[in-house]
């Protein structure tokens, strides 16, 4: 799904966690309220008994969908989420007259799509730190891969990094992919987008990432000291030896997806701070 305007061109803000927020609740009544209509879902009070019930109050005929939403604790609205597409969703049938029969217009599974579509939009658009997937709402990642993934977005909006973005997303797009994760194909894209970064910004220091280290390391203000160096060393390192990464055959380690995470975090950290760097080295420009 390509993210929403607003989600593209936010910047680099932290996600909202541990909350749901006004908006998000009523954008989450316009989904089911819309699902209602569509037949999606069986009726209003359906839904009402179901956040009843995880709500933990008791039956009420004047009870109402916005004002259970409204009172919910925030995790609970996460609950009901997932109960809605795995408990709630349903056959969409109509009569026909001339078979006099039920007829299947919109099966389950497709009411199902319809559902987690809308759900995964909205956390988009209200840039929760969790994704909805595969019916089951997570984490996106740790709070600091978060603050310094979003950091190395907004950086990498330079027209000179594009080459550099396009490994970033990927490696976003391995990292976000809960149906298949690809742990693997996270550190090497993420590596490759730091390498894209340096090469990009240092042209004269070589056509490697351990090239362009080298030529920007050294003890002098503006330089890269040689223990920080070190950490761009070892993260292609493990690119080029982690078992499935880089090589076939590498034993250099199993890739977790901890260590995906770790090295998605690193790896924006990095393109930062290389920018940061190359930012430093430019001289003043008189006025």
């Amino acid at each position: 799904m390509l993210p929403p305007f607003s989600a593209r061109y936010r910047g680099a803000h932290a996600q909202i966690d541990n909350e749901c927020p006004e908006s998000t609740r009523i954008g989450l009544l316009h989904i089911v309220l819309k699902a209602i209509k569509l037949d999606y879902v069986e009726d209003s009070q359906t839904v009402i008994q179901e956040l009843e019930r995880i709500a933990r109050v008791k039956p009420d005929r004047y009870s109402d969908i916005d004002g259970l939403l409204m009172q919910l604790p925030w995790d609970k609205v996460f609950d009901f989420c997932e109960r809605f597409f795995n408990y709630l969703a349903q056959d969409h049938k109509e009569f026909n007259p001339d078979l006099e029969a039920l007829v299947l217009i919109t099966a389950k599974s497709e009411a199902q799509q319809y559902i987690s579509a809308e759900l995964q939009r909205l956390f988009l658009e209200e840039n929760l730190a969790f994704e909805f997937s595969d019916g089951i709402v997570r984490r996106r990642g740790r709070r600091n891969t978060t603050d310094q993934v979003g950091r190395a977005e907004l950086v990498l909006g330079d027209p000179r990094l594009a080459k550099a973005l396009s490994h970033f997303n990927k490696a976003l797009r391995y990292f976000r992919n809960v149906s298949q994760p690809d742990p693997e194909n996270v550190v090497k894209e993420a590596v490759c987008a730091v390498e894209a970064t340096a090469r990009a910004l240092f042209p004269s220091g070589g056509s490697t990432l351990g090239e362009v280290v080298k030529s920007i390391t050294g003890s002098e203000s503006g330089q890269l000291p040689k223990a920080i160096a070190n950490t761009f060393h070892g993260m292609y390192a493990f690119r080029s030896g982690g078992e499935g990464v880089g090589h076939g055959g590498a034993a250099g380690g199993a890739v977790t997806k901890e260590l995906a995470e770790y090295s998605l975090a690193l790896a924006a950290s990095q393109i930062v701070l290389l920018v940061d760097l190359a930012a430093a080295m430019e001289p003043d420009v008189p006025f």
